[in-house]
Formats: C-alpha cells, sequence, structure tokens
C-alpha cells in the first residue's frame, strides 16, 4: 500500500474530483477553450488538465492523442504549485524537464505555458496550457488569452460543484456520492489503498423541530455538516441524502480506524450545545462504518452493496440504544 500524500496534494485531489469531470467525455464546452488556445497562440498543442493525486488527465485535448499521463511526467504538476503562470521557453534547457519523456521522446515537446485554474477556495486543479515542438515564448497580448481562457475554464467547472451541493448543509448531494465512490473505487485500484464509507442519522430529530422550530432543524443540520468540515480530515467527504440522514466517505482509512474516526466525530456532535430561540438543545447521532475497498485497493463489495451493509448496520445501533458508531461487514 502506498502511504498518504500531503495535505495540499489531498485538497486539491478532493476539490478536483467534486468538479464531477473526471473520466467523463469529451464536451464541446471545454473543447472549444483548447481550440481557442491553439488558433489564438499559434501553437499545434492545447489542453485542458487537470492534476490529480497519481496523474494528469486532460478534459480537452487539441493536437495530442492521449487522455492522461503520469504525474511524474507532468508539466501541469509543475505548474499547480505556484500562482503565476509556468512558462517554458525550451525545456531542453530547463532541468526540471530535460530528462522528461515527453522532451526526449517522440513528441519532443521544447515550449510549455499553463495558467493554473483556480477553485473559489483559491484551489489550482489543473490548467489551461499550449505546447509548442520548437522553442518559444508568449507576448503579453497572448499570456492575456491564456489568462482569460483559463479564468472561463475555471468558472465552467465551478459551475458543476454548484450542481452537486446541497444548499441548506453544503454537503455534497447523492448524485455526488455516485461519483466520489466510483472515482474512489478507481482510484483505489490505481494507488493500492483502502477507503471506507459511513452512514450517520441525527437521533430523534423530529423532535428538534417538534419543539424548537423548522428554523432551529434547519440551523442544526447546516451546524452538523460544518462540524464535520472542521474536525474530519480535509479528504473526508460528507453527502446529504436524507432529510437528517448523511452519508461519509473517508479516504485510506480501513473500516476500523474509519469507525474510530466517525465516533470522534459523534462524540464532538453529543458535546455540542445548539442554541435557538425558543432554547438551546443537544443532538446525538447513531450510524455504521464499512470498508469499501480493502488495504490493496481492490473492492470489498459495489456501492449498492455497501450502503445496504451500512444501512442494516445504522438500524442495529439505533436498536442498540442510539448515539454510537458500529463497524460492520
Amino acid at each position: 500500500m502506498t502511504g498518504m500524500p500531503g495535505k495540499d496534494v489531498l485538497l486539491r485531489s478532493q476539490v478536483l474530483h467534486s468538479m464531477n469531470v473526471l473520466d467523463t467525455p469529451p464536451e464541446e464546452t471545454f473543447d472549444r477553450i483548447t481550440r481557442l488556445a491553439s488558433a489564438s497562440i499559434g501553437v499545434p498543442i492545447a489542453l485542458v488538465s487537470l492534476v490529480d493525486e497519481d496523474r494528469q488527465w486532460f478534459k480537452s485535448v487539441c493536437g495530442l492523442d492521449m487522455r492522461e499521463t503520469p504525474i511524474a511526467h507532468s508539466f501541469c504538476g509543475h505548474a499547480v504549485e505556484g500562482n503565476d503562470p509556468l512558462i517554458i521557453p525550451d525545456a531542453t534547457r530547463d532541468a526540471r524537464f530535460a530528462d522528461n519523456p515527453f522532451v526526449v521522446g517522440e513528441e519532443a515537446i521544447r515550449f510549455y505555458a499553463g495558467v493554473p485554474l483556480r477553485s473559489s477556495e483559491g484551489v489550482r486543479v489543473g490548467t489551461v496550457c499550449v505546447l509548442d515542438r520548437i522553442p518559444r515564448t508568449l507576448t503579453a497580448k497572448q499570456l492575456e488569452i491564456l489568462r482569460d481562457l483559463a479564468a472561463i475554464t475555471a468558472h465552467e467547472l465551478e459551475l458543476r460543484r454548484v450542481a452537486s451541493t446541497d444548499a441548506l448543509t453544503g454537503a455534497w448531494n447523492r448524485r455526488m456520492l455516485d461519483m466520489v465512490a466510483t472515482n474512489e473505487f478507481n482510484r483505489a485500484r490505481r494507488v493500492g489503498r483502502p477507503f471506507s464509507v459511513a452512514i450517520v442519522d441525527i437521533d430523534h430529530f423530529k423532535l428538534v423541530n417538534d419543539r424548537f422550530g423548522h428554523e432551529a432543524g434547519d440551523g442544526a443540520l447546516f451546524a452538523f455538516a460544518d462540524i464535520f468540515r472542521k474536525v474530519m480530515r480535509t479528504e473526508d467527504w460528507l453527502f446529504r441524502i436524507g432529510g437528517e440522514e448523511f452519508a461519509a466517505v473517508l479516504i485510506g482509512a480501513g473500516r476500523n480506524a474509519a469507525a474510530d474516526a466517525m465516533d470522534r466525530f459523534r462524540r464532538e456532535i453529543a458535546g455540542r450545545a445548539f442554541v435557538a430561540d425558543r432554547g438551546t438543545f443537544t443532538l446525538t447521532m447513531s450510524g455504521a462504518v464499512a470498508q469499501a475497498a480493502n488495504d490493496d485497493g481492490t473492492p470489498a463489495a459495489t456501492l449498492p452493496q455497501l450502503l445496504d451493509i451500512v444501512d442494516r448496520g445504522l438500524y442495529r445501533a439505533k436498536s442498540e440504544g442510539r448515539n454510537r458508531i458500529v463497524a460492520v461487514t
């Protein structure tokens, strides 16, 4: 099993996966960007490149016959490390790229210019970039065009995130759970590490609405999700899948580690006082955790099977007295 990457890489990967574009078919929206970049700057190759944890994947490609490369061979992996555009006039004269397979191999890349794509939080998830097989540079006007195309691309990616978010809590929605699980099963196989899935439900939540009002209930749901974001790891996902029911995906965590993490979250919820116009109240939650991918990254079950397993585990947690997390198989 490979070690967990750094937090910056994990944050970028999570933001990127939240945009729902990885491993999707070509789309005219993005292909138009690369055609414009190639034509307006006068280069044979233009890409919308997204930098995942272990690879760069091309949402749009103009002038190359490939859809992804290992991160170790990526120019864009360097570009996302900085705030400014990365411009390489001649890769053979740059120690970082002189022995890159795309420089010394048949593609014979010499020139690269990439402008980072930033999320609304400022996380750099990829680039709009142009490449050439001869050394060159960009004029100020050409760089302005590339910046504009990157801004348009980033805006389009952000629109996809908004469509995947629960408006009340800021958690991801049910549709997003399917997409994230698919991506994580694929990534677990590639990098050889586990992940786990959980379902949790706020205990007796109807009583909060009845006693303190629906506004208090809505505030409690938002606070619940906000506490998850604050106390759990950057790479963990929370999805609202029902009224007061949530699912979580915990990256790199086997069943026991995931259960421990969710139990810490449970204790955090139970220890908070929630303030409403009609008074103060507390919440507890019940839940269940199952391992989705084994330690070597192979699937332990399909997502529908996992959801059935943890749903039965949630019923068990409630029948045993609520306010608890159980680990199930």
